[in-house]
């Protein structure tokens, strides 16, 4: 079993350093400092709409006017169609603004010959602390490793525990991928999900076997608890940044993190020793 976990962990990681579970950020988006925002458009063009979505990490443009319009990045709107871009000007991605902090900035359009100007701004959020949730995680992946040593019946405390990972884990894509305005919600959510894809059926479908007493069962909980741990491990980003690509509140999307590192963790470490006792008494009873 402790081969097996290693084994998949390492795959993980491997994913994590090669950029693979970047896709757990649903669209593209990271946890920012700051949101961004359109303050102005002048002059003010009839039919001309410019707004920042995804808090700000995008730029979308409808084109109500009727001649072309086109934006810094080079690409030309036709009339009555919109374009979504990013602007590294105006885009909070990568930038650091304090909290309370006003970034101005600016980018200048074409419309039709005409030069148009868009003023925005980011605006700094507070940090939170990052501390409690990095103990939070670590606190419950060993208060389930010491229960699972106490418990008659550990290996129901791993298939539930497993359980909770997958749900959290799945709550968690869901979340990212309603945040993306920029791209269609079916191919963004399979994106995000990744290697989850494997996971999710591992621990479902390892937890209805493990409930029917089968050592087999843990053995796909443990390992799709290990995979859902390391796939989420870009997502601690959101224990430090005020931001987050997710649509709901931002402590929920911290608690779900916690849960699906700290049990995802907790379960893979003490399945070991859960599977050793399922298979001493299996000896026993023969």
């Amino acid at each position: 079993m402790r081969r097996i976990v290693v084994a998949l962990v390492t795959i993980g990681c491997t994913l994590v350093v090669t950029g693979g579970p970047a896709a757990a950020h649903a669209g593209g988006l990271t946890a920012t400092d700051s949101r961004g925002h359109v303050v102005s458009i002048t002059p003010a063009l009839p039919g001309l709409e410019v707004v920042a979505i995804e808090d700000g990490a995008r730029l979308r443009l409808r084109n109500g006017t009727g001649g072309p319009v086109t934006i810094p990045a080079g690409a030309t709107v036709a009339p009555g169609a919109e374009h979504t871009w990013t602007d590294e000007r105006a885009t909070p991605d990568g930038r650091t603004v304090a909290a309370g902090r006003t970034v101005p900035w600016t980018i200048t359009l074409d419309a039709d010959g005409t030069p148009v100007t868009v003023d925005g701004v980011l605006v700094g959020e507070e940090r939170p602390p990052a501390a409690p949730w990095w103990a939070a995680a670590a606190l419950t992946g060993t208060a389930l490793v010491l229960l699972a040593r106490r418990l008659r019946r550990a290996d129901l405390l791993l298939a539930a525990a497993g359980g909770v990972a997958a749900l959290s884990s799945i709550v968690h894509v869901t979340g990212s991928t309603l945040a993306v305005e920029s791209a269609p919600l079916a191919g963004t959510f399979l994106s995000a999900a990744g290697i989850n894809l494997l996971a999710w059926p591992l621990i479902i479908g390892g937890a209805v076997t493990a409930l029917r007493g089968r050592a087999t069962g843990i053995l796909a909980v443990c390992g799709g608890a290990a995979l859902t741990a390391v796939f989420v491990l870009p997502d601690v980003t959101s224990f430090h940044r005020a931001v987050l690509p997710f649509a709901g509140p931002a402590d929920l999307e911290r608690i779900l993190v916690v849960l699906a590192l700290g049990l995802g963790a907790g379960v893979a470490v003490a399945g070991a020793g859960v599977l050793r006792d399922l298979a001493r008494k299996a000896e026993e009873t023969v």
